[in-house]
Order: structure tokens, then C-alpha cells, then sequence
């Protein structure tokens, strides 16, 4: 029994051992334009020209998600710079005298003034 699972244990190893090896070892993955520029900005080649035909695909998906993570990094910093540029802006308003209240108080006034000559011009035809 002992040696039924050693020998079975041996097996899952080497297999699950060889199959990694042969996937970092397989390049069947031919790469577009976009890749090739994500190989590039990834830093896993020097140049475009540098790329080779056919990559693996472990290293076309590392690539991607450095990218991914490299461009959700950057939304992360615009989203806070536009964020800190909003409460600039709001500070500036408040000291101008402007809110939110006032402009839409004067927009219901300005509403209500035009309503009745519109309810008032149909009825005149």
C-alpha cells in the first residue's frame, strides 16, 4: 500500500513538474502590435525589433498584467489629482460667494418667470 502511494505521488509530480516546464518551453503564441509594444513597455525586450515571432504564453500574460497594473496605477493617480483640482475649484467658488443652493435658487426663479409666458403664448393662437 505504502508503495502504491509513493509510486502514485511520484507520478503527479512528475507530471505536474514536466507540463510547467513544457508550457515555459512551448512559444505558440505569435504576438500583434500591441502585445509587441506591451513586451516593449513591460521591459521584458529592449526594442520591438528585439521581439521575437512567437512568445510563450506565461510571458504574454505576465506582460499583460504588469500593463494592467501599470494602468490602473495611473487612473488611481488622475482620479486624486482630479479629485484635489475639484476641491480647489469648490474653494475658489465658495469665495467667490458661489454654492450650489444659490445657483439653484436662481434657476427656479428664472424657470418660474419663463413658465407662465409659455403656458400663456399657446392659449393666445
Amino acid at each position: 500500500m505504502l508503495n502504491m502511494t509513493s509510486l502514485i505521488s511520484g507520478m503527479v509530480r512528475r507530471s505536474f513538474g514536466t507540463t510547467q516546464m513544457m508550457r515555459q518551453a512551448i512559444k505558440n503564441h505569435e504576438p500583434n502590435n500591441l502585445e509587441r509594444k506591451m513586451l516593449v513597455w513591460s521591459g521584458k525586450y529592449k526594442s520591438q525589433a528585439d521581439v521575437p515571432n512567437f512568445v510563450s504564453q506565461d510571458v504574454m500574460e505576465r506582460c499583460r498584467n504588469k500593463i494592467r497594473i501599470r494602468l490602473a496605477n495611473i487612473m488611481i493617480g488622475l482620479t486624486a489629482i482630479g479629485c484635489l483640482i475639484m476641491v480647489y475649484s469648490g474653494k475658489q467658488a465658495a469665495k467667490r460667494g458661489e454654492s450650489v443652493s444659490k445657483m439653484n435658487l436662481e434657476w427656479h426663479k428664472q424657470f418660474n418667470e419663463t413658465k407662465p409666458d409659455e403656458i400663456a403664448a399657446p392659449a393666445a393662437k
